[in-house]
């Protein structure tokens, strides 16, 4: 196995895939690298395993709630089956959770089952409002992708690099979230701000420290850009200030890599102090099409799984009391509108 540097993140090749014992050694990599390229080219069945040596399969807790028929009722409905067409994306996808189809595409009576819209995305983590352990995207290029690409954005270098006052700063902080109506990219279809929404902020208020760290201990910052409200304890204007100064920090080329994809490749990307973002446009027609795993790493650092809790408005709650205020916020919101899919 040889490891080579890129910018913020690291290839490895001469590795075989298809041996587990080698794909251990893959994860640990992973864990403590960030942003890890392969270019060798995997079935979707072989990712799901790779991934799940390393750890269980990642689902947002509203996904588990509605997707697993936990939480019922007419209020639901749309969501159930905006998941629905997004699950049946990935072929024979029974047993295989944590997968998805990214791209935008249609299945034969003309409704898409990607998770995302045409066009670029705005830079974002996977479920960043939750305190869950470190979860890895596994995102691989599945055909039609040339001349698109992808931008990973570690922030533990500019974390490292922040001076005393900032730093203590970043340390004591808590990102608050709001759904912002899926400001991450453009024209996103009501199924897919259901889907979204339900994955970013699924009950309103949810709080996490700024400061995180992945399995491996690397510190960085859960770095809040779209569904920010505010910091704790700070208004509104004076959190977008703070955060337009950390920002200055963090947003920098030599913390950025940029994959140009090919058809087979591989990135692995943490969701805990990682940001990504796709800077070209997908269009109409386009047959780009990438798939999705998502992990965590508790096989090789025990105690990074789920959140055993969730923090709201400065309280903790545990999943049933969690789960009751989403259905509360969620039956408030179905009475004041025809279909909830439009929210």
């Amino acid at each position: 196995m040889k490891i080579s540097n890129l910018n913020n993140a690291v290839e490895v090749s001469e590795i075989d895939l298809n041996n587990d014992a080698q794909c251990m050694e893959l994860g640990k990599i992973v864990a403590e690298k960030c942003v890890t390229v392969v270019r060798d080219k995997v079935s979707e069945q072989r990712l799901y395993d790779i991934q799940s040596l390393w750890g269980q399969p990642s689902r947002a807790f509203g996904h588990i709630m509605i997707g697993d028929k936990i939480l019922t009722g007419k209020h639901w409905r749309s969501l159930l089956v905006s998941l629905s067409h997004v699950s049946k994306a990935v072929s024979n996808v029974a047993g295989r959770s944590g997968m998805s189809r990214v791209s935008y595409e249609k299945n034969k009576r003309g409704k898409p089952t990607g998770i995302f819209t045409n066009g670029q995305l705005d830079w974002h983590s996977d479920a960043q409002s939750s305190m869950d352990g470190q979860k890895v995207v596994g995102l691989m290029s599945l055909w039609g992708s040339e001349g698109s690409a992808t931008t990973f954005l570690n922030t533990a270098p500019a974390y490292a690099a922040l001076n005393h006052e900032d730093k203590s700063l970043v340390d004591e902080l808590y990102s608050v979230w709001e759904w912002d109506g899926g400001k991450m990219c453009e024209d996103l279809i009501p199924s897919q701000k259901e889907v979204i929404r339900y994955n970013m902020v699924p009950v309103a208020k949810m709080e996490c420290p700024l400061r995180d760290s992945t399995a491996a201990g690397t510190v960085g910052m859960r770095f809040p850009n779209h569904c920010f409200s505010n910091f704790r304890g700070m208004s509104r204007e004076e959190s977008l200030k703070v955060r337009a100064h950390l920002w200055a920090q963090v947003d920098k080329p030599e913390h950025i890599y940029r994959h140009d994809w090919k058809d087979g490749e591989i990135v692995f990307m943490d969701q805990s102090i990682t940001l990504h973002a796709r800077p070209t446009n997908v269009q109409e027609g386009d047959t780009r099409t990438m798939c999705r795993m998502i992990s965590f790493l508790d096989k090789l650092h025990p105690d990074n799984g789920p959140a055993k809790s969730y923090r709201v408005d400065g309280e903790y709650h545990d999943f049933d009391t969690f789960a009751q205020m989403m259905d509360e916020q969620r039956i408030a919101e179905f009475a004041t509108t025809d279909s909830m899919v439009a929210v």
